[in-house]
């Protein structure tokens, strides 16, 4: 299988939502795009963390699921990513912990894409 940068198999059609968004605008936007996860982003394009299924999950549990709660106070913010540049061999370490969706920013923390499990196996059942 031949070694290709991160950069070939990202989406960049990304689902973004800012970090004062309320919850439950986040799960609206979330099932209208059909994504289980979506990146919270600043006014300057930097990722601020993500949201993914699973934490809105905990979220209803501790919470009622009409909340007003932001974003902000319960997304991701101990974030993995990947660099344009990296390689798929690079990405193999972070999806082998169990990492599902990855953002890809640039040297100066802008986010450029996301590149999931889902593009790894398509990528890697298309080089077979």
């Amino acid at each position: 299988m031949a070694d290709i940068p991160i950069e070939r198999l990202m989406s960049t059609e990304l689902v973004t939502i800012d970090p004062g968004a309320a919850a439950a605008d986040a799960a609206n936007r979330m099932l209208e795009t059909g994504v289980s996860s979506i990146l919270v982003v600043d006014d300057d394009g930097h990722l601020a963390g993500l949201i993914t299924a699973t934490d809105f999950v905990s979220l209803v549990r501790r919470n009622d699921p009409e909340d007003e709660t932001p974003v902000e106070a319960f997304m991701t913010t101990d974030i993995v990513t990947v660099s344009p540049d990296d390689s798929v061999e690079e990405l193999a370490e972070p999806t082998d912990r169990g990492y599902t969706h990855l953002p890809v920013v640039t040297a100066d923390s802008k986010l450029v894409g996301i590149v999931s499990t889902t593009d790894l196996t398509t990528y890697v059942s298309e080089q077979r």
